[in-house]
């Protein structure tokens, strides 16, 4: 009988959750990270401290498999490539090779996510076909994050009364005036999803998910952030100047947008997860080879008890992270079993493997550079960019203390403004 090995690939994960096509697809995304990314992540890296070229014709080169546009629904020329399952199996791939990669393209699915949910065809008919074309990079944008307000614009406490950027209906199209930050692909996208709110006193029912094309009147792009990891992204800033977009162009309607929004960020969170995920397991196999390599008192340093449970505890945060983050996943693939996306319960578990899988991958990469010593902190070896790359992932997303806020939501009635009866008291006798 053939001898099972913790470390094959293939056993990561219960194949069986996976139809025999996703399978297929996850297999083209390791053989293409592994072919085509591992060698060059040095080059890729450095590209970003240069002209940005190299990085541009991998994202060229990540056409064929069918990334760009296969979350659209198959009759606008997609995969139907919807699970959240298969998406975490495919950027924990992509986390192995270079996060960044595929942030780039999860971008625009999270942009389109919104319209897609609503059966907005307007939205669709417009920008579909431009994500499906398979020989012309196409990127989405999906701005939320606000410079005054960061990550407020998600949280649910504030029903969105802290959305600055407004859409004021005139006519027959939506006016959009405010700054968004922080902003994936923001001065590359070909088209935007803009967070905006209709009036700040409407509460959730402001809530607006506004479409924009890149090339429309009054949107200017406002410069890139240099970031210590996840460089591969280009994070920038947009300013919005009275930008007309047709009435149709919002994703659904009052209350609709401000629950798409929620369902969103459990999505996001739980690609973050993965994306995590995938950074730990790829500074696992630089360490699982450096250890092997390496020799010290006449055997290779793997060898010894220390640095064998060191190797355990970092495989055990890995191997736990996934399997919170693919449960997470698996139970947001079926809403009528355990609630829908925007549900306290479900934002509550994305927000838990998002949450456990960046700080298992800054333990895991953390534990890998100390075995490794002073190799562990050089780029000759990767492990450095894991773990930059895992310290970005982490505060995306809302990050980690208002994810933490979302998990406590999903077991009690958590309320940043709940009644205070003696802050009230001392306020009214001061």
């Amino acid at each position: 009988m053939e001898q099972v090995s913790i470390e094959r690939k293939e056993n990561r994960f219960v194949r069986e959750l996976l139809s025999p096509s996703d399978r297929l697809l996850v297999g083209s995304t390791r053989d293409f990270v592994e072919g085509q990314i591992m060698p060059v992540r040095r080059e890729l890296e450095e590209s970003t401290r240069a002209d940005f070229r190299l990085r541009e014709e991998m994202q060229a080169r990540l056409l064929p498999l069918g990334l760009q546009g296969g979350f659209l629904p198959e009759e606008y020329g997609g995969m139907g490539i919807s699970s959240a399952l298969s998406n975490c199996l495919i950027a924990e791939e992509m986390g192995r090779g270079d996060a960044s990669l595929f942030y780039n393209l999860a971008a625009g699915m999270l942009a389109m996510r919104p319209a897609i949910k609503a059966g907005n065809r307007a939205v669709l008919e417009a920008f579909a076909p431009r994500f499906a074309q398979e020989d012309e990079v196409f990127m989405g944008c999906y701005a939320v994050a606000e410079p005054e307000s960061g990550s407020d614009v998600e949280n649910l406490d504030l029903r969105g009364t802290s959305i600055a950027a407004t859409a004021r209906l005139e006519g027959d199209s939506w006016k959009v005036n405010g700054t968004k930050g922080w902003c994936v692909n923001a001065g590359l996208a070909g088209m935007y999803c803009v967070v905006c709110t209709t009036g700040a006193d409407r509460g959730e029912e402001g809530v607006a998910l506004v479409y924009l094309d890149a090339r429309a009147d009054g949107l200017r792009f406002l410069g890139w952030e240099d970031m210590t990891g996840m460089r591969g992204c280009r994070l920038g800033g947009i300013e919005l100047a009275g930008v007309a977009v047709p009435k149709e162009w919002r994703a659904s309607g009052p209350g609709e947008d401000a629950l798409l929004l929620r369902e969103n960020t459990s999505f996001a969170r739980l690609l973050t997860g993965a994306l995590a995920v995938g950074c730990a397991q790829g500074a696992f196999e630089e360490v699982l080879s450096f250890t092997s390599d390496r020799i010290a008192a006449g055997k290779p340093i793997r060898q010894h008890t220390v640095c064998a449970a060191i190797l355990a505890d970092i495989a055990t945060a890995i191997q736990v992270a996934r399997d919170a983050c693919l449960n997470a996943a698996y139970a947001f693939d079926r809403p009528e079993e355990y609630g829908d996306g925007s549900s306290n319960h479900m934002l509550s578990r994305a927000s838990l493997a998002k949450v456990f899988c960046c700080e298992a991958a800054i333990h895991a990469t953390n534990r890998a550079m100390e075995l490794m010593g002073s190799y562990g902190y050089v780029s000759d070896y990767y492990v450095e960019k894991y773990w930059r790359d895992a310290r970005a992932l982490q505060s995306w997303e809302g990050g980690a203390h208002l994810a933490r806020l979302d998990i406590a939501r999903g077991y009690y009635d958590f309320d940043q403004f709940h009644r205070n009866e003696l802050y009230e008291l001392i306020m009214q006798r001061s």
